[in-house]
């Protein structure tokens, strides 16, 4: 009777697990074989090669965007929902209430009433969205047919068809993620306010001179604080990536090996499991091209074909400004504009939240656009409405229709038509053509704003006065084409002023752009596609080591330095460290060690603990710091929680104590072993591997890796103690030689697929780490060598036959 029931024990474990082997190997993606596609007008033949990059062959290219939205939805269809409700505000609904916050933030925002919106009024003929719906008709027909993605089933998510909303949304999202005045305005406003201009001074910003503004309210200021804290803080809890970065150069034939021009681009931008990008190749009877596609977005954001190559970076300017309203004392919904009381626009959303009752939210808006501090749960009499106005909700904004249009032209000349349409996000196009052009063009709706008002700070709603008075024409836009250094750098600084002022914006330093300059100008020419390699891959920082050389000279004289063998050894690796960050290179641990410490010391006593969390995530600290450690008198070199005043001296001393206390205690007390890449690492996140023990499961990683935050291999960690934990990365690295545009050099951090048990789902991840390259195949000679599985996509009527 035992063995009996024994050997049925081991019959029912064997079922399990052949049950569970199948249920696992039915989620794969299927790359080959024979399967019906309806809508298609004729077979579609799609070669992977390799890399699982599909290289679709169709008869039209209506086909060509089916069969592109079908197979794209079978390898990233999990990433595709959690993208689409990020943007609409609908992801506590599967990933419970810590994500109510977010939701109610892009509901406030209003991504998915503005998404709708603008879809009703698109016009559907162009070829853009004709593209698109197909596209968005080969993602539904994978989900009504094809089998729901492991983490569908684990949440219990239903399979819903995407629609062109989704779309605008997931844009609108993308958007957002460049909009930095939503966490720098109100953090500046409030060192007006609260602190003063001198200590905006000794940070290196001045105000306009401009007449006397009215200090926004302490209740205003605080709801503010707690808006900017949650955009810092859905950057931190986001499971998709945000756009915060890039690197872009061109160069002309004079400046190359092959006497072709030649582009370099690698978008930075926070890192996600599956990879933020897909890769895909559209072959049809009038086009040949290679794109990099967002989840659930049909038109390539990167991408070439056989005439004309482009990247992208950030352009960083203004295209959010803050209103702050007045309210009519008797009538909290309405406020003043134009001399009388006006109704604000009033609708409300419901959100749906995992294991809770319904959000009920009303949103409101002002002819300035949503209230943005609605988004908060504060509760004071002193706040006031403030509105958002942002170009992303100008219904003009055609981004769909010019990408789509920018990867089908010839020649860098014809770039403006279709880049003209681009009006948020602004994006820097960094582009080279197969006669030997390069040009570049800052893409974006700039406004055109009163003399008086600096767009860095929250404005008066109440006074017309303050409001836009036009946009700039985008013939004025910062661009240009084929200037005569034959070369092109584009790493998100400040443009230079094109006859109409210098553009406002959040730009980074400086210090990218001026290493990849310097580089290219080592030599005056014959670059090759292998050397720019180098570039991309190049680790040094002058910047931060000018601020490492000032912090080493006034620290040398301080006694907490000689505190103990552990401390000096900290100083002298600290003193001897040049900038750059590889992995078995000290010093730099213990310089962005200190250099938290530092812009904690200075700022947070002020700031508090909600607008401290949002500087950290500006680029105000890269700003200040410098200016702050040549001011040995500044108002910021004090800790207002103490009676005394505290002099620089102590203020540094405290830094560096705190610095060496947190080295020992996450690296050990042997200064030797604090080498960047024991502390400086990188995981790719599933947004189901944020809990143990699924993140052995999902996630890809930890890995040691070189680079650091603003160097050409950009590797950033956020401001804060050791380790410190890579969030955001070239997300691709492209080299496109029009000497051979067959063999364009291409790699992404991770893999193709967005299923943990496929090949391809870090098949490219040490490749990437080790900095190399992989071939973007377009020569059909060399897709068919490389072919490692065919499908066929057959409409109905061929099924049949």
């Amino acid at each position: 009777m035992l063995r009996k029931a024994g050997l049925g024990i081991v019959i029912l474990v064997c079922i399990s697990l052949g049950l569970g082997a199948w249920y696992l190997n039915v989620k794969k993606a299927s790359r080959s074989g024979t399967l019906t596609l309806p809508g298609l007008t004729a077979p579609v033949d799609i070669r992977f090669d390799a890399y699982a990059v599909p290289h679709i062959t169709a008869e039209t290219q209506t086909d060509a965007y089916h069969a592109l939205g079908y197979v794209h939805a079978q390898e990233r269809l999990f990433q595709m929902e959690l993208l689409r409700r990020l943007a609409k505000g609908e992801l506590s609904e599967i990933l419970g209430p810590k994500l109510k916050s977010t939701d109610i933030f892009f509901r406030t925002l209003r991504l998915k009433q503005f998404a709708k919106e603008y879809a009703a009024k698109a016009d559907k003929t162009t070829p853009a969205l004709k593209a698109s719906q197909a596209y968005l008709n080969g993602v539904n027909h994978f989900i009504r047919t094809g089998p729901a993605p492991v983490e569908f089933d684990l949440l219990r998510i239903p399979k819903t068809k995407f629609k062109l909303s989704d779309v605008i949304s997931v844009a609108g999202y993308m958007a957002y993620s460049f909009a930095s005045g939503f966490k720098t305005d109100p953090v500046l406003s409030f060192i007006r306010d609260a602190l003063g201009p001198a200590y905006l001074k000794d940070m290196d910003y001045r105000l306009k001179d401009a007449p006397p503004i009215k200090p926004l309210s302490a209740g205003t200021h605080d709801s503010l604080a707690q808006v900017a804290a949650l955009v810092a803080d859905i950057q931190t809890i986001s499971p998709v990536g945000c756009f915060e970065g890039s690197n872009a150069w061109a160069l002309r034939g004079s400046r190359t090996a092959s006497g072709k021009a030649m582009l370099s681009g690698d978008p930075h931008i926070s890192h996600s499991n599956p990879s933020v990008w897909y890769e895909a190749h559209l072959v049809t009877p009038d086009l040949n091209f290679y794109g990099h596609f967002l989840a659930g977005v049909p038109t390539a954001l990167l991408g070439y074909n056989q005439h004309m190559a482009w990247s992208l970076t950030m352009f960083q300017n203004d295209d959010v400004d803050l209103f702050v309203e007045t309210p009519n004392p008797d009538n909290p919904d309405q406020v003043w504009a134009h001399g009388r009381w006006q109704d604000l626009i009033i609708e409300k959303q419901t959100i749906r939240v995992k294991g809770e009752d319904d959000i009920i939210l009303t949103v409101r808006r002002s002819r300035h656009g949503p209230i943005i501090n609605d988004a908060t749960d504060l509760v004071d009499h002193e706040k006031k409405p403030v509105a958002v106005s942002w170009v992303f909700h100008d219904f003009d904004n055609d981004m769909i229709n010019g990408l789509y249009e920018l990867s089908r032209i010839q020649t860098v000349f014809q770039a403006p038509a279709a880049l003209e349409k681009v009006y948020a996000p602004g994006l820097n196009f960094v582009m080279a053509d197969a006669a030997g052009n390069i040009g570049w063009w800052a893409a974006a709706r700039l406004p055109l704003r009163p003399d008086h008002v600096d767009p860095n700070f929250i404005q008066d709603g109440s006074d017309p006065a303050n409001d836009y008075t036009g946009v700039l024409p985008f013939k004025d836009n910062p661009q240009f084409i084929n200037p005569a250094s034959g070369t092109i750098v584009s790493a998100n600084q400040q443009p230079q002023d094109f006859g109409t002022g210098t553009v406002p914006g959040y730009y980074n330093i400086e210090n990218r752009a001026r290493r990849i300059e310097a580089l290219l100008e080592s030599k005056p020419g014959q670059w090759t596609p292998e050397e720019m390699t180098a570039i991309q891959l190049d680790t040094a920082s002058d910047f931060y080591k000018n601020i490492k050389d000032r912090a080493v000279s006034l620290l040398a004289s301080l006694p907490a330095v000689d505190r103990d063998p552990v401390s000096k050894a900290a100083m002298a690796q600290l003193r001897a460290w040049n900038g750059h960050h590889r992995l078995d290179t000290l010093g730099p641990a213990v310089f962005y060690t200190l250099h938290y410490f530092l812009i904690k010391a200075l700022f947070k006593d002020e700031l508090g603990e909600d607008r401290f969390k949002a500087f950290l995530r500006t680029r105000l600290p890269d700003r200040a710091v410098p200016k702050l450690l040549g001011l040995e008198h500044s108002l910021w070199w004090d800790d207002t929680n103490t009676p005394q005043k505290e002099s620089q001296g102590a203020i540094l001393s405290r830094a560096w104590r705190n610095t060496i206390k947190r080295l020992k205690t996450v690296a050990g007390k042997d200064p030797d072993t604090w080498t960047w890449g024991n502390l400086h690492t990188v995981e790719y996140v599933h947004a189901l591997g944020r809990k143990k023990p699924l993140d052995r499961i999902f996630n890809i990683g930890p890995f040691k890796v070189e680079g650091s935050r603003d160097v050409p291999n950009y590797q950033g960690f956020r401001l804060g103690p050791p380790p410190f934990k890579v969030y955001i990365n070239p997300s691709t690295r492209r080299i496109f030689d029009f000497a051979n545009p067959a063999h364009s050099l291409g790699i992404i951090p991770t893999g193709q697929s967005g299923y943990f048990l496929d090949s391809h789902y870090d098949d490219q991840a040490q490749k990437y780490l080790s900095g190399k390259y992989r071939v973007q195949l377009t020569d059909k000679s060399q897709i068919q060598a490389d072919t490692a599985s065919v499908l066929r996509l057959v409409p109905d009527a061929a099924s049949t036959q």
